[in-house]
C-alpha cells in the first residue's frame, strides 16, 4: 500500500473518532503550535498539515482554546513570533534546536517532548557498507558513492562534522557521489544493490530494512556507530503559556501514545511515541555541535 493510501486510510479512522470534524469558531484565546517544514518532509505538505491540525486538535480536547497550526520557512521566523510572545509551542527538527540554542534559550520553558522513531529515544546513527567494499577506516571511502536521506537535518550535521574530523574536507569534496534518497530504507537497499558504496543511517532503519528482507543483512556490513545520542524532533513549549490551557495540553501530550487516537496520529509521522525529557538529554548533541563550531571557528582564523 502507498503512503497516501496509508494516510488516507488514517484520515478516514480520525475522522470516524471526530478528530477532522468541521472547525469550530475561532476562541478568543487562540494559542499558536508552529513548525519549520524543513527537516521534517516524510509527509508530504498536505498530509503534514492536516496531521499537525489533527494532533493540535487532540492536544486541546476539554480545552477551552483552539492551538492553530502555523507553517514557518525558517528559525528567523520562529525566533521573531516567539519574541513578539505570539508562539507557544513548535515542531522543529532538532538541529535548528542544537543550532539556535543561545536565542532559544531565553524564550523557552524546561518543558521538551521528543519524537522517537525507533526502540530506544536515542538514535545511533551507523555508517554501512556493502560487503564488497575493501573498508579500513573512514578515509577508505573517499572517492566512493554514498547515499543518504538528506531531509535529516540533523543526520546531515553528523556526516559533516564526521567527514571533517577524520578527513578535513567536506562530504561533497570526499565522496564521488552523494545520492539524496526519498526514504532512510531506500538508503541501505542501494548499499545491498551496489548502486551506492556507503549509507549513513540511523541503526533502527538497518533493523527495520532487514527484518523486512533478511537477504539485505548478508550484503552489507556496519562500520562505525555514532553513539546513541540523537533525537529527531522535539516539540518546544514557550513561556507565555496560560497555566490552566498549559496543564492541560501537557497531559494530553502525556497521555496521546496510550489512545486509539493517539496512535494513529503518531502513525501519521512514522515516530513510535512521545515523550518529555529533561533538556539534558540533548547535552550530547549540543556538545557535539558547540565542538564542531568552535573547531571551525579556530580553522578561520
Amino acid at each position: 500500500m502507498s503512503k497516501h493510501s496509508i494516510v488516507t486510510v488514517l484520515l478516514g479512522g480520525l475522522l470516524g473518532l471526530g478528530l477532522c470534524a468541521s472547525p469550530a469558531p475561532a476562541l478568543e484565546n487562540n494559542m499558536t503550535l508552529a513548525y519549520i517544514g524543513t527537516g521534517l518532509k516524510e509527509l508530504n505538505n498536505t498530509d503534514k498539515q492536516v496531521a499537525l491540525q489533527i494532533l493540535a486538535k487532540e492536544l486541546t480536547k476539554n480545552v477551552d482554546t483552539e492551538l492553530r497550526v502555523t507553517p514557518l520557512n525558517s528559525m528567523r521566523e520562529l525566533l521573531d513570533l516567539a519574541s513578539t510572545g505570539k508562539l507557544n509551542y513548535s515542531l522543529i527538527n532538532s538541529y535548528f534546536y542544537i543550532s539556535h540554542i543561545e536565542q532559544l534559550r531565553p524564550l523557552i520553558t524546561d518543558e521538551i517532548w521528543a519524537a522517537q522513531r525507533g526502540q530506544e529515544l536515542g538514535e545511533d546513527y551507523v555508517l554501512i557498507v556493502n560487503n564488497d567494499v575493501d573498508y579500513k577506516d573512514i578515509r577508505s571511502l573517499s572517492g566512493k558513492r554514498l547515499s543518504t536521506f538528506t531531509d535529516d537535518l540533523l543526520m546531515g550535521f553528523y556526516l559533516e562534522q564526521l567527514i571533517k574530523r577524520e578527513a578535513n574536507t567536506s562530504p561533497e569534496r570526499f565522496f564521488k557521489a552523494i545520492k539524496d534518497t526519498r526514504t532512510l530504507s531506500q538508503s541501505v537497499l542501494d548499499v545491498y544493490f551496489k548502486t551506492s558504496d556507503a549509507c549513513l543511517v540511523p541503526s533502527h532503519i538497518v533493523d527495520l530494512v532487514t527484518e523486512l528482507n533478511p537477504a539485505v543483512k548478508q550484503g552489507i556490513k556496519i562500520v562505525h556507530h555514532s553513539g546513541a545520542d540523537f533525537i529527531m524532533a522535539l516539540i518546544l513549549v514557550f513561556k507565555n503559556n496560560p497555566d490552566t490551557e498549559a496543564n492541560a495540553i501537557r497531559g494530553n501530550l502525556q497521555q496521546l501514545p496510550n489512545s486509539i487516537a493517539g496512535q494513529q496520529i503518531l502513525d501519521l509521522f512514522h515516530i513510535k511515541t512521545i515523550t518529555r525529557i529533561q533538556p539534558e538529554s540533548l547535552d550530547g548533541m549540543l556538545s557535539l555541535y558547540q565542538q564542531y563550531r568552535e573547531n571551525q571557528h579556530k580553522k578561520n582564523r
